[in-house]
């Protein structure tokens, strides 16, 4: 099958087309994803157009569509990991008229060429304990499941 689209860092003018496809998988809003990736950008602009150990990528097609998008950062820890500085998966979603094309793994296979130039040798994700669509995503993709935890917040006054 002949690959119809490119993976490539992402840009801030692509940052409304990828709240689009990432705001189902966070349970947020598109505009609210938006407005915090270029938020970040102010915020770190001495460090280029993301912060730190962010990595943004989108699959995007010969019209310039943004067809697939990825979220990861550079963590110490995750659970289930063996290693000290882990990938982790934070995000990644796909148009839908356009999944099991492939783009999911390209972005993926180019998310694991950026944590192996790094040293880092592991990617961590996460889902709901009850979203099994998740579950089977990572499982279909090399994934593994590491370990179930609970997780607390602690809410911080103003």
């Amino acid at each position: 099958m002949t690959q119809n689209f490119t993976i490539r860092q992402a840009r801030p003018e692509d940052d409304a087309a990828r709240a689009t496809l990432l705001a189902p998988t966070y349970g947020a809003d598109a505009a609210g994803l938006a407005a915090e990736a270029a938020d970040i950008r102010r915020r770190f602009w001495d460090f280029g157009d993301l912060a730190p150990g962010i990595v943004r990528l989108v699959a995007e097609d010969a019209n310039g569509a943004i067809l697939g998008a990825l979220e990861a950062t550079v963590r110490l820890y995750a659970n289930g990991c063996e290693s000290v500085g882990v990938m982790f998966l934070e995000g990644i979603a796909v148009a839908p008229s356009c999944r099991e094309t492939g783009i999911a793994a390209a972005l993926l296979a180019q998310l694991e060429d950026i944590a192996r130039e790094a040293g880092i040798t592991e990617i961590a994700s996460d889902s709901r304990i009850d979203d099994a669509v998740g579950a089977d995503f990572h499982l279909a993709n090399g994934f593994s499941e590491g370990e179930r935890v609970t997780c607390f917040v602690r809410k911080i006054d103003g």
